[in-house]
């Protein structure tokens, strides 16, 4: 039985910036650098100069920027619920990914930072 909607967690380097990627169970991949979050179709279409993998992107205020600890930026995380390390939370929905200040706005739903669209398909 699967458990929560993420498989696996991977650091990787992506233009020279750290990021941590959250692989979903179908390969559907979402990236966490600093400033931005994507949508990608796999792991693999990552690295594709066209970006024919990239699904959605969505820009993070500079102000709001994510801080990253010796590379990671994911504390925890469960179901659709991701802490970050610097406080900051990101919960997953079927159509989307919302980055909240912390984790009192997230369970409330107040003071979104920034919300990536995801595409209509089943994320379990």
């Amino acid at each position: 039985m699967k458990d929560g909607i993420i498989a696996e967690i991977h650091c990787e380097t992506i233009k020279g910036q750290p990021a941590e990627l959250l692989q979903f169970h179908n390969g559907l991949v979402i990236a966490i650098t600093a400033d931005t979050l994507c949508c990608y179709k796999s792991l693999q279409s990552i690295g594709d100069p066209l970006g024919n993998g990239l699904l959605s992107f969505c820009a993070i205020p500079a102000e709001q920027s994510i801080l990253f600890n010796d590379n990671r930026c994911v504390s925890e995380h469960r179901s659709g619920y991701v802490g970050l390390t610097d406080g900051k939370a990101l919960l997953i929905a079927p159509f989307q990914v919302r980055l909240y200040p912390n984790n009192h706005d997230a369970l409330r739903g107040l003071n979104c930072l920034a919300e990536l669209e995801l595409p209509e398909i089943d994320v379990y």
